[in-house]
């Protein structure tokens, strides 16, 4: 026996044996008091913190036992909580929920969640599953599961509530949370649009939830096997490392094959329970790509009708004669409704040059008078065939912020429009920006919607941005969704004061133009700015319809707006550039909130960077291989330094800059 074989037969054993002894222990609750059947002293559940009269123990209604924790408040004020602090390994992984019921609830109803902090009392972030807005008084089941922990976390609590701005009663009961071994693998998926290749060599890449402290590519038991549709074996494969710590890649050539549809499989052993997991997906090997009207190329660019194009849009509700008089007079090439457009609102916006991503998202059981899963499918037919022929539609928008207990259904769907109409690609938008990487078998182009204006810092548009395209493995197009409007078009009915909704506002100038390249520098390849529709609402006085305390005026907003979209107009031959840039970098201690991004084109690169702080200026520096030239500098900044390889910048809080380099 070869020292590889001893060493990979003593790793195997080990992982036996670990996984015999985590099978063997005993599942304990790790909730002090779960089912509020303990009394303190003061007469309140015993270990829980919710202030009175807003959470007390009721006996008049339970799930198992003689007591749950009743919420009652009347009022969307003040948002008040019940949790208790608990002990988490940042090692290990957990499962936690509660049974909640609920009577006369408004707003987003009864939840839980597992929170994290760090020093100083630093909020770091945690687990928030969906409440359940009615649940026609039966007891049902809210549950999620924490990975990931940060490894500066510190302190952590298990809080059950209702989401801010709630009003009505709840009951929660048999509150838990356990240590649990996660599925090893993943979604498996590849770099090519729909798994199509022509030829070129095809990354692989599988999600998996490291369990240790080895790096996943490095665990024994791990092997992609490429098969014939009927399951004969050609070719086997070894992991390489992934994008991140939580994934792994192959590189499968296929320049060799013969024309036709494979199957690759992967197969891994769960190194925390020792049992053996597959994924497996299919790949068509191709002479030439179909024949599609738009579809997505190997650089993450959408192609229409030939050329490559830069989706810059906005959402809309309708679309009025008026509203396309004036939207098509400016740099944007798209827009995004939510109504269902006639045909000859089509062609009215087809005439204008502007190209629609049409909605079906809201085609799913339990949405409006769709019941089923069957019914839901039937609709989407319906519209997708009545208007798959129209030339003004380049993208259809199947899944607005949908939860990922419906990833079947969502999956489902993306298949099904692929189906109904192979020529033209699927968007999906997400606020669960870091559960990208399990949405992606339901999507074919993925955007998240960070709207941190006025209660988080802009930078919150460079973190999604990044965290969008890396859980998309960097091989699927980002369409991200800056904000663009003020968000008092909707906190009046969230509960909010006056006072809060006459001092939010909406995004300045600078902040505008600082959010749209910091996710051009985070890799999105299309930017849809929400909303058209608020900047109108926001317009108008709530008596006179529209939603403002105090009007923004739309022409002040739709210029400032208009100003960033013909920005990225005039840059968009270097966004869609596909030549290979000079391998410029940034220095090691280069601080996160610098977002920058290379581009090539004509021989040139182009480096984008943005300071993504809006408090502090920054300076730069950046190295590249040869000694360079700066032959233009785009959207402002200071005249960089450049002496030979050697880069520098100084930026202001906010600040952008676009050096074109030979």
């Amino acid at each position: 026996m070869t020292l590889r074989k001893l060493t990979s037969g003593l790793a195997l054993s080990c992982l036996a044996f670990l996984a015999a002894t985590l099978l063997a222990q005993e599942s304990v609750n790790l909730v002090r008091n779960p089912g509020f059947e303990e009394i303190g002293p003061d007469g309140r559940a015993a270990g829980w913190g919710g202030p009175a009269p807003y959470y007390t123990v009721s006996t008049e209604t339970a799930k198992t036992g003689k007591a749950s924790l009743h919420f009652s408040h009347k009022e969307p004020k003040p948002y008040v909580l019940c949790g208790q602090n608990i002990k988490l390994d940042k090692k290990k992984f957990y499962h936690f929920g509660v049974w909640v019921k609920s009577s006369g609830m408004k707003g987003n109803g009864p939840t839980i969640c597992v929170q994290w902090w760090g020093k100083d009392n630093k909020f770091l972030g945690g687990s928030y599953p969906s409440g359940v807005k009615d649940t026609n008084s039966e007891w049902l089941l809210v549950e999620d599961h924490v990975h990931h922990i940060p490894v500066d976390a510190v302190r952590f609590d298990i809080t059950c509530y209702c989401r801010q701005g709630s009003t009505g009663e709840a009951w929660f009961d048999d509150v838990f949370l356990y240590e649990y071994i996660p599925p090893f693998l993943g979604v498996l998926t590849t770099d090519c649009y729909r798994h199509y290749t022509t030829g070129q060599p095809m990354t692989v890449f599988a999600a998996v939830t490291p369990q240790g402290d080895v790096r996943p590519e490095n665990l024994p038991g791990i092997s992609l096997k490429l098969l014939t549709t009927d399951g004969k074996e050609l070719q086997s494969f070894k992991p390489t490392g992934g994008v991140d710590e939580t994934s792994i890649r192959f590189v499968v050539p296929t320049a060799d094959l013969a024309l036709g549809d494979y199957v690759v499989r992967l197969d891994a052993l769960n190194p925390g329970n020792g049992k053996t997991e597959s994924k497996q997906l299919t790949i068509h090997r191709v002479a030439a790509l179909p024949a599609w009207k738009s579809y997505i190329d190997s650089h993450r660019r959408l192609i229409v009708d030939g050329k490559p194009f830069f989706p810059l849009g906005m959402y809309f509700g309708g679309v009025s004669e008026s509203e396309l008089a004036t939207y098509r007079d400016s740099a944007f090439n798209c827009l995004m409704p939510y109504h269902q457009l006639k045909r000859e609102t089509l062609d009215m916006v087809e005439a204008a040059g502007i190209k629609v991503l049409y909605s079906v998202k809201d085609f799913y059981s339990g949405r409006g008078s769709l019941k089923t899963p069957e019914e839901a499918s039937a609709r989407t037919a319906s519209v997708a065939q009545a208007f798959k022929d129209h030339p003004a539609i380049i993208a259809w928008y199947i899944n607005d912020e949908l939860p990922l207990k419906m990833i079947d259904e969502l999956s489902a769907r993306r298949d099904q429009m692929e189906q109904l109409d192979p020529g033209r690609p699927t968007w999906v938008v997400l606020y669960q920006v870091n559960e990208v990487r399990n949405y992606i078998p339901s999507f074919d182009v993925i955007g998240t919607d960070p709207y941190p204006i006025p209660n988080r810092p802009p930078s919150l548009a460079l973190n999604w941005a990044r965290k969008t395209t890396n859980g998309a493995f960097g091989s699927f197009p980002n369409w991200m969704v800056p904000q663009a409007f003020n968000w008092a078009s909707y906190w009046k009915g969230y509960g909010k004061t006056d006072e809060e909704v006459l001092a939010c506002r909406a995004p300045t100038a600078a902040e505008l133009k600082a959010m749209t390249w910091m996710c051009i520098a985070g890799g999105a390849t299309g930017l849809v700015y929400y909303s058209w529709t608020d900047l109108h609402r926001m317009d108008k006085l709530i008596a006179d319809g529209g939603r403002a305390l105090r009007r923004d005026p739309f022409e002040e907003r739709w210029a400032e707006v208009k100003a960033v979209a013909a920005d990225v107009k005039r840059l968009d031959q270097v966004l869609l550039g596909i030549e290979t840039p000079l391998a410029i970098t940034p220095a090691p201690e280069t601080s996160d909130d610098i977002g920058f991004r290379l581009f090539g084109k004509d021989g040139e690169t182009w480096l984008l960077v943005v300071n993504a702080n809006n408090e502090k200026s920054a300076t730069v520096t950046f190295t590249a291989p040869k000694a360079v030239t700066c032959l233009g500098q785009e959207l402002g900044g200071k005249t960089p330094q450049i002496a030979g390889t050697t880069i520098t910048l100084e930026l202001e809080p906010l600040e952008v800059t676009m050096l074109r380099l030979k």
